[in-house]
């Protein structure tokens, strides 16, 4: 007997249906909960409160008492020394670096007195930068402008200068003189 086409490919695609139904109950059958399983506990009558003296007493082993010598409050603020080495195929990591003591709030208003305490004299007094005499962005003088970083400039005017040409808007027309 032979088979046509069309019912191989009907065979082929009810064989293939089965196989999708059995995967689908197989993947199914996964998420079912489980039933819990029954844990087996000893009666209450079989534990015996009875104290055996055969048995050994353990006693808990005490912590190892550790000694330290007291803390040093001058060593304390010394800054570490250095132990970085990185000198060949050894390394060490360099000592945790000691912050500096801040400055008195005092000193730090103080304005004759510099961050360090010292005394700060009239001739170390700090000049200001922008003196009443400098001149400043915009000064205009003998026809010329301020502009920081540039200088005096020539004043023209600040707008841009506009020259009429005159065209008729075709622009492949030569506009203006080439000379």
């Amino acid at each position: 007997m032979k088979l046509t086409d069309k019912a191989k490919k009907r065979l082929t695609i009810a064989g293939l249906g089965m196989v999708c139904v059995v995967l689908v109950i197989a993947v199914a059958s996964r998420f079912t909960p489980e039933a819990p399983k029954e844990v087996s506990v000893q009666p209450s009558g079989t534990v015996s409160d009875e104290v055996n003296p055969n048995t050994p007493v353990t006693e808990p082993t005490p912590a190892p008492v550790v000694n330290l010598p007291p803390i040093d409050q001058d060593k304390a603020s010394a800054p570490p020394a250095d132990t970085g080495d990185s000198t060949g195929t050894e390394q060490s990591i360099q000592a945790e670096v000691a912050r500096p003591t801040e400055p008195p709030k005092e000193v730090l208003t103080d304005s004759s007195k510099t961050p360090d305490g010292q005394e700060v004299g009239e001739d170390k007094k700090p000049a200001n930068p922008a003196s009443a005499d400098a001149p400043k962005s915009g000064d205009k003088k003998d026809g010329k402008i301020y502009v920081p970083g540039f200088g005096w400039i020539e004043d023209n005017g600040g707008g841009v200068q506009q020259n009429d040409v005159g065209s008729d808007g075709d622009i492949n027309k030569q506009v203006g003189n080439m000379d």
